[in-house]
């Protein structure tokens, strides 16, 4: 009979805590070798949209890139692993219902990560790089490095796939009793605020940048007040029920 959590000593959570670690990092370095093989397909199609290829000053920015991209896509594959072993870790502390809620989060995860990526590299990207290639036209000679473009690239699409995970925690907090939709409507303007700051810091200091940011932001936020509505009522009947 497996023991229950609050029965396992301190060293035995940690020899827990590091048998899923080396699980989630060999997995990681798994997928790793396998995207790094694909990383130059990976890169001709981020790149597709220029003419010629892009410059690179040295062996070292290939390096760079292979290594960079195949990162990215490791965790983006093993990211459901990753969550599947912190739910692992966590299910002895929780109820039966908790744990089977909690599980339904792991593809949650996964998808709105995908789906950030997506946004940040179909719409997001190429609008903040429109705007900065205007800006300097006829005051610089502009040469775009392929290490130059992926860092533009990494720093406008991963930290909007890590924004687009604000649905999948604030249905986790709901669930779990942390956080009620009466919450989010109460600090809504402030949260809208916070929102656009986030925009301006994440786009240049162009208007319609700023606006084609902070609206999708704000959609996520509704999205999640709309989610956080769902599982409160839910829970609300299920303890009527009771």
């Amino acid at each position: 009979m497996a023991r229950s959590r609050d029965e396992m000593t301190i060293v035995e959570h940690l020899v827990e805590f590091r048998r899923r670690f080396i699980a989630v990092v060999l997995c990681f370095f798994l997928v790793f070798c396998i995207t790094l093989l694909f990383a130059g397909e990976i890169y001709a199609y981020l790149t597709r949209g220029f003419e010629k290829p892009l410059l690179v000053l040295g062996p070292n920015d290939i390096l760079w890139i292979y290594i960079n991209l195949a990162s990215l896509m490791a965790f983006t594959v093993t990211l459901p692993f990753i969550t599947y072993q912190i739910w692992q870790f966590v299910k002895p502390g929780l109820r039966d219902n908790e744990a089977r809620a909690i599980f339904a989060y792991i593809p949650a995860t996964f998808v709105c990560f995908v789906l950030g990526l997506a946004f940040g590299y179909y719409f997001v990207s190429p609008a903040i790089l429109e705007v900065l290639l205007k800006l300097g036209e006829g005051l610089f000679n502009t040469q775009i490095t392929a290490q130059n473009y992926l860092t533009f690239l990494l720093h406008t699409t991963v930290p909007l796939a890590v924004l687009f995970e604000f649905p999948v925690v604030v249905s986790f907090l709901t669930s779990i009793g942390i956080l009620t939709p009466v919450f989010l409507t109460r600090y809504r303007r402030y949260a809208y605020f916070v929102l656009l700051v986030l925009a301006v810091i994440l786009t240049p200091a162009d208007f319609i940048s700023d606006l084609a940011m902070t609206a999708p932001l704000i959609l996520l936020y509704e999205v999640s007040v709309t989610l956080s509505k769902l599982i409160y009522k839910r829970k609300q009947r299920k303890y009527k029920d009771k």
